[in-house]
């Protein structure tokens, strides 16, 4: 549905600017944030699970992607217990949707982030930031994610481009 106020113009400037602003990993194009992830797929083709859908040996993940985006992460909150202390923290993590579509990729629950030498799995998305109000016009995924330990099996290590 075309705007009275913006066009396929401004949608592109848009796009232009924040490609800009984040870079490419694909290119060594820092961009002016120069913040970039290292997102790791769940193969759900790969992961066995039991009679109740549940993961029996682990969850195999595929091998990772870097990404750029944006990242607002909270302080890191320590609980001590009988175990010891144990660490937490909550991230969000803002995609800009053309480039994911672009190389045919996007983050899922269930997905492993890793991040400031910090590993975080996915636990919702949104893709509500809509330019002008409209739904054809997405313009960003925006993940939040939580603190996990590193996962020791079934993950294959970025190996960069």
């Amino acid at each position: 549905m075309p705007s009275r106020f913006y066009g396929n113009k401004d949608l592109a400037t848009i796009e232009k600017f924040n490609r800009e602003l984040l870079g490419e990993p694909s290119k060594d194009d820092c961009g002016i944030i120069d913040q970039f992830v290292i997102l790791y797929r769940v193969s759900v083709y790969d992961t066995e699970t039991n009679m109740y859908g549940e993961a029996s040996e682990g969850k195999v993940y595929k091998q990772g992607i870097k990404l750029p985006c944006i990242v607002n992460a909270e302080d890191i909150d320590f609980e001590f217990d009988e175990f010891g202390p144990d660490s937490k923290q909550n991230v969000t993590f803002a995609f800009q949707r053309a480039y994911l579509v672009e190389i045919g990729t996007k983050p899922d629950i269930g997905d492993i982030l890793k991040w400031n030498e910090g590993w975080f799995e996915v636990k919702d998305y949104n893709e509500n930031q809509l330019v002008g109000g409209q739904p054809d016009n997405s313009h960003s995924i925006v993940v939040s994610a939580y603190s996990v330990r590193p996962p020791t099996h079934n993950l294959e290590e970025y190996k960069g481009f």
